[in-house]
């Protein structure tokens, strides 16, 4: 896990569960997969961390291109890559807060409700389901999770979160308030233009092939608030893995910026 998250030391709070689920000598034991991949979508500047084990849905630390200076307090994301709309929302302020979520409501996370009795009623449709499932946890499935869940209360300190439905909505809404240029995804780009600077708006289409000379003089010159909203755009609707020529223009215009570890 230590091998991906560049400049960064491994958060103390993560540094617990790691230590946790090595306790628990079985992986899979673990109801929040400690195991990191990253899709196509997922944000150049977030560093995952874990997953739910199903549809790609995974989670990690935004660091708002390198602009975080400790992972402890960073804004967590969850990337839903099958949600081509809106694959990265900003769920929690910061590990702790998402870990108190998690415990209990992580469906808020990767999923959209119109109002918290929506929510609450699907979620008690999801716990008759459950119960009436004839796949039911073994014993030894739910010791370990009541002791996750006693663990995470006794060893991960966090201010009470009494409404959880409310905490997530106010999370995006704050986040919305706090990014300096918007970008395709939702998920924005905090990044200040610097003083005189305007911004070179670009709409990129997932269905229309990208101009590389145009691209390149662009990643070269525009503001740079500018640029990574572009980047994040060009994430969320071109697979890079797969394109050379866009690898050959992106990674080194992380560079110029100095962000090597997004470019990594």
């Amino acid at each position: 896990m230590r091998t991906h998250f560049g400049k960064y030391d491994i958060p103390p709070t993560l540094q617990k569960l790691i230590q946790l689920q090595e306790s628990l000598q079985d992986a899979e034991q673990f109801f929040t997969g400690l195991n990191g991949f990253r899709y196509f979508n997922t944000p150049c500047d977030v560093i995952e961390f874990g997953n739910i084990g199903a549809d790609g849905i995974h989670y990690g630390f935004l660091t708002d291109y390198g602009t975080v200076t400790d992972l402890e307090a960073a804004p967590i994301v969850c990337v839903s890559p099958m949600n081509f709309d809106r694959p990265s929302r900003v769920v929690a302020n910061n590990l702790s807060e998402f870990l108190n979520v998690n415990l209990n409501d992580g469906a808020l996370f990767y999923n959209d409700f119109e109002s918290e009795e929506s929510y609450l009623l699907q979620k008690r449709q999801w716990a008759e389901q459950a119960l009436n499932s004839p796949y039911q946890p073994t014993d030894i499935e739910r010791i370990t999770r009541e002791r996750i869940t006693i663990w995470t209360v006794n060893n991960v300190p966090t201010p009470a979160i009494d409404n959880p439905y409310t905490y997530v909505q106010n999370v995006s809404l704050v986040r919305q308030n706090e990014i300096t240029l918007q970008t395709q995804d939702g998920l924005g780009v905090k990044f200040p233009f610097a003083e005189g600077e305007e911004h070179l708006p670009y709409r990129i289409h997932d269905d229309t092939d990208l101009d590389m000379g145009w691209l390149e003089d662009y990643l070269n010159s525009a503001p740079v608030t500018s640029r990574l909203a572009l980047i994040r755009d060009i994430q969320m609707s071109h697979d890079i893995r797969d394109q050379k020529d866009l690898q050959a223009i992106i990674i080194p215009a992380l560079h110029l910026m100095s962000l090597d570890d997004e470019a990594v």
